[in-house]
Formats: structure tokens, sequence, C-alpha cells
């Protein structure tokens, strides 16, 4: 457990502080994995409102990642893939 709290606090700094763009999609990746399985293992625990928190951060997160080129100078290119995909003609 102490482990996992130090992988989490890290990802929130590779995030924040943006050092190396890969290692910032890639923190992005892990939390999104972390919320979803932490929201379903309450769901299916049967208690919903354990699950509130974690789709709380995961909508941040998807905010997060969806305008995190327009407050960075070095662009991620995942998320340029991401906005092609899903534009339609």
């Amino acid at each position: 457990m102490p482990l996992l709290v130090a992988v989490k606090i890290l990802a929130v700094v590779a995030i924040l502080l943006r050092i190396n763009v890969s290692l910032s999609d890639l923190a992005y990746a892990g939390m999104l994995y972390h919320l979803l399985l932490s929201a379903f293992a309450h769901i299916n625990a049967r208690k919903p409102s354990g699950a509130l928190p974690a789709v709380i951060c995961l909508v941040l997160l998807v905010t997060s990642f969806l305008t995190q080129n327009a407050a960075r100078d070095v662009q991620s290119p995942y998320l340029q893939v991401a906005a092609a995909h899903s534009v339609t003609p």
C-alpha cells in the first residue's frame, strides 16, 4: 500500500511539472486505469457512494488531459491523435 500511495503522488507530480511529455502521458494513463478500477470496485461491492470520489477525479483527469496542450509549450502527440479520431466529417 505505501508503494501505491507513492506512485499516485509521483503521477500527480509528473502531470503537474511535465518534465517529460512521455512520462506525463504515462501518468495520465496510469491514473485513468486506477480511477476506473477504483470506481468499478466500489460499484461491484454494492457501495456506489464510494465510487463518487473516483468518478469526480476521473472527470477532472479527462478535463485536464483534454486541455493540457493549451497550457503547455511542448504538445502531447496523443491528444492530437485523439482529436483527429473524434472529428467526424
